[in-house]
């Protein structure tokens, strides 16, 4: 371990008399309230000459008030509950009574919404991300001091309750780390109210390091940010956001083709609703001229797509008002500008993540939001980047007289897997057509189940995991455990278009469990898809028939180096 990386483990906020006065209650305050408090710290102690960031006004809870809360729930099995059980529990007992007049002061001080997210022990890791397996809630500000005061108690014992969640107790113990103990942190909401929602022009993720690297042009220490317009929980998802690399934001994962573009361009963009006080997702197609009110540099962020030969071409998003939009016609999120307009924000993300990288000792992971008109870049959450254990070293294999099924030339990263006794195809075709979007899923399920221990390699068109069936199969990844490895199949024709989601959380699972994983753009260079193969190839059929087994012996093998990746039949001359 470096000094760096020791000193950032042994670094206590309480003994900082600044940043103490933020924290409630004894003890920890946990992964995220920590590495956030620590942040702080050495931004603020390298002064003016470091990276312009502002930090959201914040209170740090310690797990001291979660041991305290739990000790007023003695006797019961909190573990033998239902989790609906535990919930009406928790909310039905009051907080330690040291906490309320902290909370009230907060909210005197505060009158924007606020984010309550956790912050536990087992979250100060750099070998388990734990990301999505916690409770993160958002709260409007308005009413009287006693009803917002309720609700952010009410908040606050939800995330503890979200420490007894099935998702979270099977995480744990899939992994053997036995209990946990639960920090808050308490933090203004980035964003500002535009009309009737509220939320930031822009946010996302950002990494030191870019392990997924979509051009030869790209090296891993560039860096690279995942960024969306509005809230940031679509960059956390996999819903479509813009990849950019810190270095070279110019060049685009999905090419220039402006038809490819605008099938990965962002649509839908989350806000916190004033009215329904609630989290709403919102589609530019219906909202973009409410935007153009409130968005002075809209047309930096958006385009209309208009179709046409070789792919169509884009529009500036004011010609909607003089040419209304005819069919195949689509505003959307191209951040096509963005780059040459803000190029200050590309140089001050890198700074600030090899600044991070530095002090922490490891690569750097931060959450932002960024007011692109005010210029301000603000910090929501900043740790060390959690490493998996990767399974590198074994190059691609000579493949002369092999059966090569599959091969990507993107995206890759070093790994193997030999020898794997099952494949499991979603037939495409069958996929768009009859649309049984919850049946392929249940029957993906079951296979996971039915195979026990099996290994196997998952093909499936477009995005695995998304929030929207029409891109790509919804399974979550608890649903493919003996998943080795994933390969989603581009076919922009039918809108099944892969996307680097580098940040979310299905693909943090997929990293820290080792799956390995690769795209492959059916019809481009370098690419392979063999439809011949599959089509075939002897299957077994499954509980849905879009959905194939084959059994026999795959291999796949990565190069991350050369960004090449390849699935062979070991069966087949």
């Amino acid at each position: 371990m470096n000094d760096a990386r020791r000193a950032y483990f042994l670094w206590d906020p309480a003994g900082d008399s600044e940043l103490s006065s933020l924290i409630v209650g004894d003890g920890h305050v946990g992964g995220k309230g920590r590495s956030l408090l620590f942040a702080m710290k050495v931004l603020r102690d390298r002064g003016p000459e470091a990276v312009r960031v502002s930090f959201p006004p914040s209170i740090f809870i310690g797990v001291g008030v979660f041991r305290d809360f739990l000790s007023s729930l003695k006797g019961f099995d909190l573990r033998g509950m239902p989790f609906e059980a535990v919930q009406g529990l928790f909310l039905s007992r009051p907080l330690p009574e040291y906490v309320y007049k902290r909370l009230e002061s907060f909210l005197s001080d505060v009158s924007a919404p606020l984010v309550v997210r956790s912050s536990s022990l087992l979250e100060d890791s750099t070998e388990r991300s734990f990301v999505g397996k916690y409770l993160t809630t958002f709260l409007t500000e308005g009413g009287s001091m006693t009803s917002r005061l309720w609700k952010l108690e009410r908040a606050i014992k939800l995330v503890y309750a979200s420490t007894f969640s099935q998702a979270a107790e099977s995480y744990r113990s899939r992994h053997g780390l036995g209990d946990d103990a639960m920090g808050v942190v308490v933090m203004r909401m980035a964003g500002k109210w535009r009309g009737r929602y509220y939320y930031p022009t822009t946010a996302g993720v950002a990494y030191s390091r870019n392990y997924r690297r979509w051009s030869p042009r790209i090296k891993v220490e560039d860096g690279m940010v995942r960024l969306c317009f509005g809230l940031g929980t679509i960059s956390t998802r996999r819903g479509y956001a813009r990849t950019f690399s810190l270095t070279n934001p110019y060049l685009r994962p999905e090419g220039h083709d402006p038809f490819k573009i605008m099938r990965q361009a962002q649509e839908r963009f989350q806000a916190l609703d004033g009215m329904t006080k609630g989290i709403v997702t919102l589609d530019i197609k219906r909202m973009w001229r409410d935007l153009m009110k409130y968005h002075d540099d809209l047309g930096v962020l958006a385009q209309v797509y208009r179709p046409g030969s070789e792919g169509g071409y884009f529009d500036f998003l004011g010609s909607l008002l003089l040419d209304p939009p005819s069919p195949g016609t689509k505003p959307c999120f191209t951040f096509e500008d963005f780059p040459r307009r803000y190029r200050h924000f590309f140089e001050r993300m890198k700074g600030l993540l090899s600044f991070l990288e530095e002090a922490m000792g490891m690569a750097a992971y931060v959450e932002f939001a960024y007011e692109t008109e005010d210029d301000n870049l603000e910090l929501l959450e900043a740790r060390p980047l959690w490493e998996n254990k990767p399974m590198g070293g074994k190059k691609i294999p000579d493949l002369s007289g092999k059966r090569v099924i599959l091969k990507a030339n993107r995206m890759v990263t070093d790994g193997f897997v030999e020898g794997c006794p099952c494949l499991v195809y979603v037939d495409y075709r069958s996929y768009a057509a009859d649309k049984d979007y919850a049946g392929v899923v249940k029957a993906l399920g079951e296979l996971n189940k039915l195979l026990g221990g099996e290994r196997y390699i998952l093909v499936a068109p477009g995005r695995v995991g998304s929030s929207n069936p029409e891109l790509g199969v919804p399974v979550q990844y608890h649903e493919l455990t003996n998943c080795r490895c994933i390969v989603e199949v581009g076919l922009p024709k039918l809108g099944f278009m892969p996307e680097l989601s580098y940040g979310t959380h299905f693909f943090a699972d997929l990293e820290e469990e080792n799956v390995l994983y690769m795209p492959v753009f059916e019809g481009e260079a370098d690419n392979v898809f063999d439809q011949g193969w599959f089509e075939k190839t002897p299957h077994e059929a499954t509980l849905h028939p879009t959905v194939r087994l084959y059994r026999g012996s795959f291999s796949v093998y990565m190069d991350g180096e050369r960004n090449v990746g390849v699935v062979i039949d070991d069966l087949a001359g």
